[in-house]
């Protein structure tokens, strides 16, 4: 199913009835926004928030700052 629509001036675009429908996406849904590439851009329905998820698996585990600063530096220095 395709559809054209305009972007208005803040960037936005609507989702026609009919694709929400098909797709079952309804108000208040997540979606990811993906570029692709120049000139492509996909949208996929995200039933639940990958946050969300990663807090159910972590469940009461909780890191500081530091923590955070000190990972963040780790995998800065594997990235290089």
């Amino acid at each position: 199913m395709e559809a054209i629509v305009r972007v208005d001036s803040r960037g936005r675009i609507t989702i026609p009835k009919d694709v929400r429908e098909r797709c079952g996406i309804k108000p208040g849904a997540r979606v990811l926004i993906e570029a692709r590439g120049w000139g492509e851009v996909v949208v996929k329905l995200v039933e639940r928030d990958p946050s969300e998820e990663l807090a159910e698996v972590l469940g009461d585990f909780e890191f500081s700052r530091g923590d955070r600063a000190r990972a963040e530096q780790l995998l800065l220095g594997e990235a290089r």
